[in-house]
């Protein structure tokens, strides 16, 4: 296998890289190297043995020479994080991105192209339990962007015959994690604000399982064509992972408790405010969304066609993640 992982610098796709390196594929990273954790990620692969090119999929030159001999991509880059940005750019990283990806994809007649999208798609309170064909409820630009670039995937299939996958992982979480990191590190120091009473579902999902449901889409033939929800063993409350995160660290107290509602209009606020000014906003919608949202979700298409279980439980997916983050971290 000759594996192109993009997003390769960031939390999953580094993961998804080393493990391939380590069972013995030819693999080739395609990420930024803006942040000090991306680049830390790119220079450990690196080491391991991974072709790095450092670029964007806005590139049409980074990708052309990073599709060069790949047998299987996984395409996990992706604009997320950013806010304070118009919708054209998410639109020009989902979409332009991924259009230019599988054509790439398509021309190196590439054996397997499994799409990361998200479960975010379903939107963030979702009554019951959601499957793949729930009703779909994006809530921001990121996750609308998502909703289109599956679409893409599945008519690329349908024109071209590309064998496609698209996994929608849950809340992922583990080590070289920077999103979840000021969580974690909060409640151990008891200094983390909950907003909101916190009993919001969470189906959180350890990397390592993440990593596995994807070496199992580059695998099954019956995989192809078809969408799957990647999510963990067990679903918990906000208030039980706190829990959790408490009793893994040893801290008395996570911190302080503070209603939702009016500090979600400020995060509204300060993020317009902001996004005219051209400046970065501290506190967006999007955070405020960890806050709000309530979901679970139903496994048992991943399980039957992908052969999809996950193994690690809150309690040891938190301890784990608990010690990497204590260990030092390389400038």
């Amino acid at each position: 296998m000759r594996l192109l992982v993009t997003g390769g610098s960031g939390f999953i796709g580094s993961h998804l890289a080393e493990d391939a390196l380590r069972r013995g594929a030819a693999v080739t990273v395609l990420g930024l190297a803006e942040r000090p954790e991306e680049r830390r990620n790119l220079a450990c692969l690196a080491a391991l043995g991974a072709r790095v090119v450092v670029g964007s999929v806005g590139d049409a030159e980074a990708v052309e020479r990073a599709m060069a001999g790949a047998t299987h991509v996984d395409h996990l880059a992706v604009a997320m994080r950013e806010a304070g940005l118009g919708d054209d750019y998410f639109e020009r990283v989902n979409l332009d991105g991924t259009r230019r990806l599988l054509s790439a994809a398509r021309a190196a007649r590439v054996e397997r192209f499994v799409y990361c999208s998200t479960i975010g798609i379903f939107g963030h309170r979702v009554p019951g339990v959601a499957r793949e064909d729930s009703p779909l409820a994006p809530g921001n630009v990121y996750e609308r962007t998502k909703v289109a670039a599956e679409a893409l995937v599945r008519e690329c299939q349908r024109e071209t015959g590309l064998p496609v996958v698209i996994l929608r992982p849950a809340d992922v979480y583990g080590p070289r994690d920077e999103r979840l990191r000021k969580l974690f590190l909060a409640v151990g120091a008891g200094r983390f604000p909950l907003f909101g009473d916190g009993r919001g579902r969470r189906h959180m999902v350890y990397v390592d399982d993440v990593v596995r449901a994807f070496r199992l889409a580059r695998e099954r033939d019956a995989a192809v064509g078809e969408a799957f929800i990647v999510a963990g063993p067990e679903v918990c409350t906000l208030r039980e992972l706190i829990g959790v995160i408490l009793e893994a660290s040893g801290a008395p107290r996570y911190g302080w408790r503070l209603p939702l509602a009016p500090v979600r209009l400020l995060a509204a606020l300060v993020e317009d405010a902001c996004t005219i000014l051209g400046a970065t906003p501290p506190l967006h919608r999007r955070r405020m969304d960890f806050f709000h949202s309530d979901s679970a979700f139903d496994l048992s298409k991943a399980r039957r066609l992908l052969g999809f279980a996950p193994e690690v439980g809150i309690a040891e997916g938190v301890r784990r993640t608990l010690e990497a983050y204590r260990e030092p971290r390389a400038a």
